[in-house]
């Protein structure tokens, strides 16, 4: 089978220009060309390209905003600027704004632009390898390690659903990079919960009073979370973020800016998860609190991601199903139980694969009430 060739966009407001580079490429790339940086984006939005290359001077979108424009909805594919002699101010401003990987003057001879492209196109496949690593393989293990804590500590895993949940939608609406170590944390975040009672947690995670020391070792969560990923390769800055949900202002603004953002983001989302329940609030509710309990600047920006979140009631229905029709994502809407009364999963737990085989295993054995209702 032949091998598809890369496909680049190059963006020119002069079509002979367009020309001259569809039939300068043609045998070695797929190209596509747009007159302009808005055409430009369109075709970007429907369909996958490896790199751009465009032109600096053009009206009303120079190729330095269009290249910002596109490095800001897909930061994967490799961006290289056409410029004259005249724009290299500009150009090197570009480098910095768009993150340019080249700046080619022009008149660009042929082989020397094919060079160049054969390099943005390697940089291209290396990026989308290292997010196929740490989007399948590293979160596969970091879905084991949730597994593990459902286990280990079932009511700390059921605030962590909502935790990430809202977590997302911040991430989503404000369009925050590096969403993946965004996730992680948010989905470890009560990882630390392991190192503790398992009645201690009962108790906290059902709105139980604690005295003085009981608090102690609740809030030492995040710190026993942190040490457990602070070994594994690519998890530091997460564990940091972990490590600082529960820090104070002063301490966060002292942390590198993502880690900083993480921090606030799991602090902010684990806030309002904690006051809905304690509170017996609606989520709406718990969000308009936290809007006036958080003040800063960054703590507001992030807050406003969740102006349009919508509660797992308003975008799921509820079913009953039995435990041999339960499915993968399918969330708890109550708590799974025994025969004997015994809880064996929490209400909000989001069902994976590893779950559902224990509760078929569990059911074989001691027996479940049936049936469960479930979101889905």
């Amino acid at each position: 089978m032949e091998e598809e060739l890369p496909k680049i966009l190059c963006v020119d407001d002069e079509p002979h220009v367009l020309e001259g580079l569809q039939r300068s490429l043609f045998e070695h790339y797929d190209v596509t060309t747009a007159t302009s940086g808005a055409q430009g984006l369109e075709l970007l939005a429907q369909d996958a390209f490896e790199v751009i290359v465009s032109d600096m001077r053009m009206p009303e979108m120079s190729g330095a905003q269009f290249l910002k424009a596109a490095r800001a909805s897909y930061p994967n594919v490799t961006r290289i600027l056409l410029t004259g002699h005249a724009d290299l101010e500009s150009a090197m401003s570009a480098i910095n704004e768009a993150h340019i990987f080249r700046f080619l003057l022009k008149p660009c001879d042929t082989e020397v632009l094919l060079a160049h492209l054969d390099e943005a196109v390697h940089l291209y496949r290396l990026r989308n390898a290292e997010k196929d690593l740490l989007e399948n393989t590293l979160k596969g293990s970091v879905r084991v390690l949730a597994d593990i804590l459902n286990i280990a500590a079932p009511e700390a895993f059921r605030s962590t659903f909502f935790i990430r949940r809202l977590a997302a939608h911040i991430v989503q609406e404000k369009k925050l990079e590096g969403r993946w170590e965004y996730d992680i944390a948010a989905m470890l975040s009560q990882l630390g919960a392991v190192a503790l009672p398992d009645e201690l947690l009962k108790r906290a995670f059902n709105s139980v009073a604690l005295d003085e020391a009981e608090e102690k070792l609740i809030s030492s969560i995040p710190k026993h979370g942190a040490q457990l990923l602070e070994h594994i390769p690519r998890l530091k800055r997460v564990a940091l973020m972990i490590e600082s949900q529960g820090a104070h202002d002063a301490d966060i603004a002292c942390l590198p800016a993502r880690v900083r953002t993480g921090a606030r983001l799991l602090r902010l989302c684990t806030w309002i998860e904690t006051t809905k329940l304690h509170q017996k609030l609606s989520i709406h509710e718990a969000i308009r609190l936290a809007g006036e309990q958080f003040q800063s600047e960054e703590d507001q920006f992030l807050l406003s991601g969740l102006s349009n979140y919508k509660a797992l009631q308003e975008t799921k229905t509820i079913h009953e199903v039995r435990v041999a029709d339960l499915k993968i994502d399918m969330v708890l809407e109550e708590d799974v139980q025994s025969a004997s009364g015994t809880v064996v999963l929490p209400k909000g737990t989001e069902l994976t694969g590893f779950v559902i085989d224990r509760l078929i295993n569990f059911s074989r054995g001691a027996g479940i009430k049936e049936p469960i209702k479930v979101f889905c």
